[in-house]
């Protein structure tokens, strides 16, 4: 037996149907009816994906208890601060808990607990028979469960699917220990469920406090040594900082009968989850249920009459796409004739498009080299034009940056061509920077800015970079370019060989997204904001970037004179009140003018002695006013 056929995975249902609302909070699936059926969509879609690529042996959902917990009794202002719950997310709990129920997903739930002390229950049980656990959550109260056989899996914001969170990534990601989060959390408290915690203690704090004396306990029997007012807030607070922890303590004592038997997944019944999806119109996602039932879906051609052009394409957006690596034909182009005839190709089309991408030595597009570009009009076919090739004497020919930009010319000048590209004001900066003196003629195309434009609230590292877009639109996984430039180099230094796939890749990329993007531009009624608005800025916004903004040189000047003036008035004031010059600027002086001379109460000690950084200042300041 495999781990993941003998591990348990159990869902925070209620974290992880909030997460799938709020990420399509501002543009909302909505069925035929008017109903929000964004939750429903996103928590089906993640469980799919979940049960596609680790196969789990064992699946329960915990849920929150319907009338008010211990923690209530306990606490009457426990979460009393949260807004109510949108009407239209809360309808469709009951939704999701039904599709779950005719998955054969069992769904737990104990008047009085809320799912995390289930979560932890479970846990407790997998741990003593010695069963691995996975929490897919993405609460950091939860993390107090992971243990060698417990992780917590988090949604990934950056790539889609999801994060395992071990012993080694909570304490490189939190700078503890699993077993510390507990205490952590006690002192900081959560504003969002309105649990206290210690007033004026923060993530930093608690950490240096857990990193000096190990644990609560450890802090509070050496509370008397904490200096300053820090020690004044951990001394005022004890009675709170041990609340709190009661509070955020999981119960791991739920009565709920645990028989992992009825956790199996060997009979799932995916047929009658995504006819309960269909009905609530959630057709793409009941069509990977469907699918993994073996059956086609009897209403498909219902379904897609049902749907707007608006609402079919986003809900197409949010289905993960099978990720596989790219394959494409990319070849070089050497010599100034085949550049000639590839632009001749474009320019004679009916299209007149063509993608571009440009390769530099630097990310200032003002004074970066140009290194090489690329240029796509099919798709999974594209050309890349080195410029600069490392190794030179030994290198093949290549087109002359000047006969570059004179074909490059061609296109831009024209007002019957478009050109398509990703970041497109990088681009054309660059392209400045290297020989090209006019204002483009031709349409732009910027992918980037599409993107944007039909999905703002992208959230994540780089959600409109071409290498995301590619995963999550496309479904490839190109190059990266930590892969072929290595570590203090630039692309300059890449060679032929390994330059022209990265390259051209990505012009075919910006190639493939223009055909998917202007279609939806077009659905959401964006083409006069887009091509009118947005295309019709871009140039303008890059030649305010190359032509920069003047500074008064002279009134700058005038202004670091009266600022000198004023620190020296000040510094002198320093010198008269100590009785002494010295280096103001120098933490080791200024240690011995205000704790040595001056006797005032030191704050945090450091290895060089007591700190006088802004914090400590400030402190001083509020003491002795």
């Amino acid at each position: 037996m495999s781990d993941n056929e003998n591990t348990v995975y159990i869902l925070d249902s209620y974290g992880l149907i909030y997460r799938a609302y709020f990420a399509l909070v501002s543009h909302p699936l909505t069925n035929s009816r008017g109903e929000n059926i964004s939750a429903v969509s996103i928590f089906f879609r993640n469980l799919k994906a979940l049960l596609s690529k680790y196969k789990p042996g064992y699946l329960a959902a915990a849920f929150d208890s319907r009338t008010p917990t211990f923690r209530h009794e306990m606490y009457p202002e426990y979460k009393a601060t949260r807004q109510k719950t949108p009407d239209d997310l809360h309808a469709q709990v009951p939704w999701i808990e039904e599709i779950l129920c005719g998955l054969k997903v069992p769904v737990l739930r104990v008047d009085g607990f809320e799912a995390d002390d289930i979560i932890a229950t479970v846990a407790k049980v997998c741990r003593e028979q010695n069963r691995p656990c996975r929490i897919l959550s993405g609460d950091k109260d939860l993390l107090q469960l992971v243990n060698e056989n417990c992780k917590e899996m988090q949604p990934d914001k950056f790539n889609g699917g999801w994060v395992e969170d071990g012993i080694e990534e909570v304490i490189a990601k939190w700078g503890i220990g699993p077993e510390k989060i507990l205490d952590y959390l006690s002192l900081v408290g959560d504003a969002a469920d309105n649990v206290p915690g210690v007033k004026g203690v923060g993530d930093k704090t608690a950490l240096k406090l857990l990193g000096e004396y190990g644990d609560l306990d450890g802090i509070y029997e050496h509370a008397a040594e904490i200096k300053g007012a820090l020690g004044e807030k951990v001394r005022a607070d004890k009675d709170n900082a041990y609340f709190s922890k009661k509070l955020i303590a999981l119960r791991e004592d739920v009565p709920l009968e645990i028989n992992f038997d009825s956790f199996r997944t060997d009979d799932l019944d995916y047929l009658s989850a995504a006819r309960k999806l269909e009905a609530l119109e959630a057709f793409s996602v009941a069509k990977s249920f469907f699918a993994e039932a073996g059956v086609t879906s009897p209403s498909k051609d219902a379904a897609e009459k049902k749907k707007s052009p608006v609402k079919a394409v986003q809900e197409a957006e949010e289905m993960p796409l099978e990720v596989k690596k790219n394959e494409g034909d990319y070849k070089p182009v050497l010599k100034p004739g085949d550049l000639k005839s590839f632009v001749d190709g474009v320019l004679s089309s009916s299209e007149k498009t063509v993608a571009f991408d440009t390769e530099t030595d630097s990310l200032n597009s003002l004074e970066a080299h140009l290194i090489g570009f690329s240029l796509c009009r099919e798709k999974g076919r594209a050309v890349y034009v080195p410029v600069v090739l490392p190794d030179a004497m030994f290198a093949p020919e290549t087109v002359p940056l000047s006969a570059c930009i004179s074909e490059l010319s061609r296109i831009l000048d024209c007002e019957d061509a478009t050109l398509v590209m990703h970041n497109g004001k990088f681009d054309l900066e660059v392209l400045w920077a290297n020989g090209y003196a006019s204002v483009p003629k031709c349409r732009i195309f910027d992918t980037m800015v599409a993107a944007w434009l039909l999905s703002p609230d992208g959230t994540g590292k780089s959600p409109y970079s071409l290498e995301y877009l590619g995963e999550t639109k496309l479904g490839l996984r190109g190059i990266e370019f930590k892969d072929i430039v290595p570590k203090g180099h630039t692309f300059a230094d890449v060679p032929l060989e390994a330059a022209c796939p990265y390259g051209a890749e990505d012009a075919d990329f910006t190639w493939q997204l223009w055909n998917l993007f202007k279609k939806q531009i077009a659905e959401n009624g964006f083409e006069d904001l887009f091509y009118n608005m947005e295309m019709k800025v871009l140039p303008i916004l890059a030649q305010m970037e190359k032509q920069g903004i003047h500074l008064d040189k002279k009134s700058l000047s005038d202004y670091s004179t009266v600022l000198a003036g004023q620190i020296k008035t000040m510094e002198q004031k320093i010198y008269t009140e100590a009785g002494h010059e010295f280096n103001i600027a120098s933490p080791k002086q200024l240690q011995v003018v205000l704790f040595e001379e001056r006797n005032l109460v030191p704050g945090k000690k450091t290895k060089t002695g007591y700190s006088t950084d802004n914090a400590v200042l400030e402190e001083l300041i509020e003491r002795t006013t």
